[in-house]
């Protein structure tokens, strides 16, 4: 028996996709929770992206949680102080991680349709691995603080490198619903 919620005149929501919202807005709030104790603080404006995840997820699927995520990953590096390092940046990581598997989890199915348990521990091994490569590349960030070594513009491209292998191979073997 598959329970479905209808919000509003739009179409029926499952508790699958509602629970995928809810943990995309739970990494959202991890995340900015992060983002204020590394900034010292921001204004409340950004506490209200915390209900996005909710208000978007009818265009999972789309280029707007890109979009979404560029805005949070533009306030990182603005309001934290330039060229310093914040061990919050880890727990930052993990909520972000969060928040797009959630999304994606959420892009995977109709939104009247369930997620198989078999699904989402397999989304759950995904994304543990993916947070598994932010913290070596965190204390690998935490060793080089403070020291000129030259290596800032290294850093990003083989920052981005990563980023650009790590894409590629969730693109090409992505977790796949067998049933």
């Amino acid at each position: 028996m598959r329970r479905t919620l209808y919000l509003g005149a739009g179409s029926e929501w499952s508790l699958s996709q509602l629970a995928a919202a809810a943990a995309a807005m739970g990494g959202v709030a991890v995340y900015l929770a992060s983002l204020s104790l590394s900034a010292g603080g921001f204004d409340a404006f950004w506490w209200a992206l915390v209900l996005l995840p909710l208000l978007t997820m009818a265009w999972a699927g789309s280029a707007a949680p890109l979009a979404y995520w560029a805005l949070m990953l533009f306030g990182w590096f603005t309001l934290t102080p330039a060229g310093t390092f914040s061990w919050w940046s880890l727990p930052a990581a993990a909520g972000c991680i969060v928040a797009h598997a959630a999304t994606a989890l959420s892009a995977s199915s109709p939104p009247a349709g369930s997620v198989t348990a078999r699904t989402a521990r397999r989304w759950t091994r995904h994304t543990a691995a993916a947070f598994a490569a932010a913290v070596p590349v965190a204390v690998l960030a935490g060793l080089l603080d403070g020291r000129s070594l030259g290596l800032v513009p290294t850093a990003y491209v083989i920052g981005l490198g990563g980023v650009a292998v790590g894409l590629w191979f969730v693109r090409t073997s992505p977790p796949v619903n067998p049933g």
